[in-house]
């Protein structure tokens, strides 16, 4: 077949109707088992992002994540702000071989960055059973999202991308049944979290997390299981050292015409890195007051279900429960200005995040959605361990709510 790359150049422009084609595309003319030899599309998830903190703490923060709640905190004045960082720009292309094998390419960005800056969301390339660069974390489940407004998810979602090399392929020759095995760049955070610093420092990862998953998928949905394996490095007090972690996921996606509803449960130890509003706080693991190190134990779930009333108007509702604990860890600092400055010794810390969205959408026009939503949920932190001598006990908690709104548009 005769190639006609000057054709190409020249932007061969396709509008389609379709609504999941993007209206800007370029094809090439020749073809290899009906399918054109080149295919590329740009396009845009237009997203405006309005949002009025009620009260709770989060006047400061884009997205409502409710591990950022400070439990301490007493400002509960209201907050309007509105911006596009959400907006997606995507590069996809398609390579077919001589041999009829395809080649996918896709590359993708938002503003993200800090103050509108750009941030490269995904970029990866999938061929013959493998998909090889950045996309969403191989342990999680990157068909779900619940149809929400706000941007942060559930707190026990697993949403974090990663590059990373992957292999997927069917079951025997069963279409229905597909695994993947995957090596992922570990994912580790030393930050300071604020009420629990347990003074690690960052330390250089040696291993990639090894992610095994199997899923089983047909019309009425699909049903995932995965595992991941990690060993992680860490440096405390000039001394380093590693842990092992693990942990898995179930979750699913059942469908009748428009409504479905999804679910996902997390659960292990040394996975705190991967959670939705845990996640980059350095949790994956603690000292020990005996000397020793322990990987974090935390779990969780969130559910949703989508209703659509007419083609236009549709509605959903999100539940979402995380908790992660350390027993017996060596020393915390606690932020309460009365404890300021004071170490707490040998003690125990349990975080429990809640979290509950009800939303209406509005579709005027094929790829077009106004949205408006009510965001709720609560953080509580539980803390006991010996200050001066003295046995301390500290059960705090603080809730918040949000008022989102926006409009999506897709081409």
């Amino acid at each position: 077949m005769k190639k006609n790359y000057l054709f190409i150049l020249a932007g061969f422009v396709v509008l389609t109707s379709y609504s999941q084609d993007r209206y800007l595309t370029v094809k090439s003319q020749d073809s290899i088992n009906g399918v054109p030899e080149f295919r590329a599309s740009l396009g845009a998830n237009i997203k405006l992002n309005g949002y009025y903190d009620v009260f709770g703490g989060l006047q400061n923060n884009d997205t409502f994540n409710i591990g950022l709640i400070d439990v301490f905190g007493d400002d509960d004045s209201g907050s309007f702000k509105m911006d596009m960082y959400q907006t997606q720009l995507k590069f996809e292309s398609t390579f077919m071989t001589k041999e009829g094998k395809k080649i996918q390419a896709v590359v993708e960005f938002d503003f993200w960055g800090g103050n509108g800056h750009m941030r490269l969301r995904k970029a990866y390339v999938e061929f013959d059973h493998w998909q090889i660069g950045q996309n969403w974390a191989s342990f999680g489940d990157e068909a779900l999202w619940p149809n929400i407004m706000e941007w942060e998810g559930p707190p026990s979602g697993i949403w974090v991308r990663s590059p990373h090399i992957k292999y997927f392929n069917t079951i025997g020759n069963n279409p229905d049944w597909r695994y993947i095995i995957a090596l992922d760049a570990p994912i580790t955070d030393y930050n300071k979290y604020g009420e629990i610093e347990p003074l690690l420092e960052e330390a250089n990862q040696v291993m990639p997390d090894l992610v095994l998953g199997v899923k089983h998928e047909k019309d009425w949905g699909h049903f995932r299981f995965a595992t991941i394996f990690r060993n992680i490095t860490y440096k405390f007090e000039g001394e380093q050292d590693n842990f092992f972690g693990y942990g898995f996921s179930i979750s699913g996606m059942l469908k009748k015409n428009r409504n479905n509803f999804q679910y996902q449960l997390t659960g292990g130890q040394g996975i705190s890195a991967y959670i939705t509003s845990v996640g980059g706080f350095g949790y994956d693991g603690f000292p020990t007051s005996s000397g020793g190190f322990k990987a974090t134990p935390a779990y969780g779930g969130w559910a949703s279900y989508e209703h659509y009333f007419t083609q236009k108007i549709h509605a959903n509702a999100v539940l979402g429960y995380t908790q992660f604990f350390t027993n017996d860890i060596q020393r915390y600092l606690i932020t309460d200005e009365s404890l300021t400055g004071e170490i707490i010794a040998n003690g125990d810390v349990n975080h429990v995040h809640g979290y509950g969205i009800v939303n209406v959408m509005y579709d005027p026009f094929e790829r077009m959605t106004f949205g408006l939503e009510l965001d709720y949920g609560i953080k509580k932190l539980e803390a006991s361990g010996v200050l001066n001598n003295s046995i301390l006990d500290i059960e705090e908690s603080r809730d918040a709510m949000r008022i989102s709104f926006g409009l999506m548009f897709y081409f």
